[in-house]
């Protein structure tokens, strides 16, 4: 992975920072607009990273054009970066601290978005969501925005996919809100499909190994398994489902994706589906690896997955978690120039679903009015990693009209 944090702090805060005092000729240069990261850094590195390099990505290119334009100047973006280690309450404490510093907007996993939303509705604040995906994250909160993947949606197509493979299933989830309401949303799509859910387990996400909850699971023969988990509790689930010699399949939320779990279970991985949302646009089969392309030249190259296939190559990730983290900075920058406003407010929250841009990947981004998702739920697939690399399947009917990602580090020119 491309892990470069020290030297990412210090790019994004002291010399980004500087943007603000350019200029020349005594003339009072427009003020900067912060936005804040709150990242996972500590915790899920891969997911902090590729939030980092997806909204850096798009503070650089919109500060090429002069930034925001709004009230008569043009404001250039600095980004500044709190980790939230995945914890809720300390997620929540850096968004009131970024608020308090005069942040624009959030760009954060959504650990702890619960739990700050109510400081961001007053303060006209919105928060940007890319990893969490409980389904009733934005209900009753209007500051809170997701461009990531919703669990009501993940659990629906993954359901859909599981009835075609298997009688009955056993659940593992983790305690975290995302894990839980990933469970849930996935049994209720499993019934519908009329599959028969064994067992549905808890595991607590600090537990080193989670080996005799995985043997609990499998006492109720299963025809196969469900992890809807953190990176680190999916990629312990697929160790211990290994160590305990299952051979039956196994699925995924949309972590399974995470470069991490196959750094972690190895091998363990093979054969794992997961749930995923498309990458290239319908009608545009380019833009995708032109932002792949612009997203290598200014972080450094393309994102090595930290793993290699059975010939041993070396892998890259797809930059398709990036794309959320920088749509959603686009996003947010349109929607302070709708405003009028170079300040949060209400005017701010109110152009958050009235604001559209054309995605990194050529798809129109912009957050739906009635529940503030960003993505689309009919661009949800399912995807299976073979030799440590993932493609859509084909069994399922958008997977199979979806390319196959080139994931060699070699190929990236």
């Amino acid at each position: 992975m491309n892990l470069r944090f020290p030297a990412a702090v210090s790019a994004l805060l002291l010399g980004l920072g500087g943007l603000a005092g350019c200029g020349g000729g005594g003339a009072v240069p427009p003020a900067s607009l912060l936005v804040a990261l709150n990242l996972p850094s500590s915790s899920d590195a891969a997911t902090a990273e590729y939030m980092r390099q997806g909204a850096d990505l798009a503070m650089k290119e919109l500060n090429r054009g002069g930034g925001v334009h709004v009230g008569g100047g043009a404001h250039p973006l600095r980004l500044r970066i709190y980790d939230g280690a995945s914890d809720p309450q300390r997620a929540a404490a850096n968004t009131r601290s970024a608020i308090a510093a005069g942040a624009v907007g959030v760009v954060e996993d959504g650990a702890g978005a619960p739990l700050s939303a109510a400081a961001g509705r007053a303060a006209g604040v919105p928060e940007i969501v890319i990893a969490e995906g409980a389904s009733e994250l934005m209900k009753g909160r209007p500051s809170l925005f997701r461009l990531g993947i919703a669990n009501d949606a993940a659990a629906t197509v993954l359901g859909g996919y599981v009835a075609r493979r298997a009688a009955s299933v056993a659940i593992v989830h983790d305690d975290g809100e995302d894990g839980r309401d990933g469970a849930r949303r996935l049994e209720e799509a499993l019934a519908t499909a009329q599959v028969r859910v064994t067992a549905s387990r808890e595991v607590a996400a600090a537990l080193p190994t989670v080996d005799a909850e995985i043997r609990g699971l499998l006492d109720g023969h299963p025809a196969a398994v469900a992890i809807w988990a953190s990176p680190a509790v999916t990629a312990r689930a697929l160790q211990a489902l290994h160590a305990a010699g299952a051979s039956l399949p196994v699925f995924s939320g949309p972590a399974g994706e995470n470069p991490s779990v196959r750094r972690v279970a190895g091998s363990a991985t093979e054969g794992l589906a997961f749930v995923a949302s498309r990458m290239t646009s319908e009608s545009d089969s380019v833009s995708f690896g032109q932002f792949e392309h612009r997203l290598a030249a200014a972080e450094g190259g393309p994102i090595d997955a930290g793993v290699r296939d059975g010939r041993g190559r070396e892998l890259r990730q797809p930059a398709d978690g990036a794309l959320f983290a920088y749509d959603a900075v686009r996003v947010l920058a349109a929607a302070i120039e709708r405003s009028g406003s170079a300040r949060p407010g209400p005017g701010l929250l109110a152009a958050m679903t009235a604001a559209a841009v054309t995605s990194g990947n050529g798809d129109h981004r912009g957050f739906n009015p009635d529940n503030h998702e960003g993505v689309a739920d009919d661009d949800l697939y399912i995807a299976a990693i073979h030799d440590m690399t993932f493609a859509p399947v084909r069994d399922e009917p958008l997977s199979a009209t979806l390319p196959a990602p080139d994931e060699l580090l070699a190929d990236f020119h």
